[in-house]
């Protein structure tokens, strides 16, 4: 890992409390820089049939500038693909530059990007999960000052087992049922919508006999919500970035829980608050990642 330039600057240091709210994008890490070949030329690898808009960790589902990300669920046929539509839509945007900049000698970093602290990066913004057969795969992108580290590992789709109760609300206008599961360290409620018979959901949730709307963890700490959901061609992009090294779920977490806690410390910088000479950290709250086993 690329060790970088000690920094010497004045800051001033927030001081706060537990956070029982939705995990925010608290740390120091930037995104990574854009692939401008990719931008020109995406690969498409199969197209979907449908996509569902989740808003995720949304402080106000009205309203996009609170949103941690646009999660985009694309389903097909023998693939499933999550990843960030704030990214794709970003990334279409730099094309549309570059193509009627031609002759420019630069171009912008980014065009489009949109959600809380934008320019941050959070691992379930910037990771892309595919579902293939019954295998599950995650590419991990990291931010920029260890993008060359960026992870990828395989695992057997881990299914959630679900309690279904008679319960219904109506999201994006689909009725749709109750179901609660404990997994992987966290209890979870989600609503699903049968009349949509697809066992799939946001993120690595399925499992249910219909398209999960909306799921949250019991302390509200993650949660996504369905915007939209629209028929159609949508094509299914090869992840971003040109080389991801092969890992395990097990590290690839650890490395991102340690860029999540002490960023400046992971990646090699030292940040000295200037009046003390104190050695700081990078987050301003309590980090508590997703999945706790």
């Amino acid at each position: 890992m690329k060790k970088l330039i000690k920094l010497l600057f004045i800051t001033i240091v927030a001081i706060s409390g537990i956070d029982c709210h939705a995990q925010r994008k608290d740390t120091d890490a930037k995104i990574s820089h854009y692939n401008i070949s990719r931008c020109r030329d995406r690969k498409s690898i199969g197209d979907a049939s449908i996509r569902i808009l989740y808003a995720f960790n949304a402080e106000n589902i009205r309203d996009k500038s609170t949103w941690i990300d646009e999660g985009q669920l694309k389903i097909g046929r023998g693939i499933t693909q999550y990843s960030s539509h704030f990214e794709e839509v970003n990334e279409d945007s730099v094309a549309i530059w570059l193509n009627t900049h031609s002759k420019s000698s630069a171009w912008p970093p980014a065009r489009w990007l949109r959600g809380h602290r934008p320019d941050h990066w959070i691992e379930y913004q910037y990771s892309n999960i595919h579902i293939i057969d019954n295998t599950l795969e995650e590419y991990a992108t990291m931010p920029r000052a260890i993008e060359t580290d960026n992870l990828k590992y395989s695992e057997t789709l881990p299914l959630q087992e679900w309690s279904i109760s008679d319960e219904t609300e109506e999201i994006c206008g689909y009725s749709c049922q109750k179901a609660i599961c404990h997994w992987r360290g966290r209890d979870y409620v989600a609503w699903f919508a049968a009349d949509i018979p697809v066992s799939a959901g946001p993120w690595k949730f399925g499992g249910l006999p219909g398209l999960i709307m909306k799921i949250a963890d019991s302390t509200n700490t993650y949660s996504w919500e369905a915007t939209e959901v629209k028929n159609g061609t949508f094509p299914i992009y090869k992840p971003r970035g040109d080389k991801y090294k092969e890992s395990t779920r097990e590290k690839v977490q650890e490395l991102q829980r340690k860029l999540n806690e002490n960023y400046f410390k992971t990646t090699g910088t030292e940040v000295i608050q200037y009046k003390t000479g104190q050695l700081l950290t990078s987050r301003k709250h309590p980090y508590s990642q997703l999945e706790l086993e």
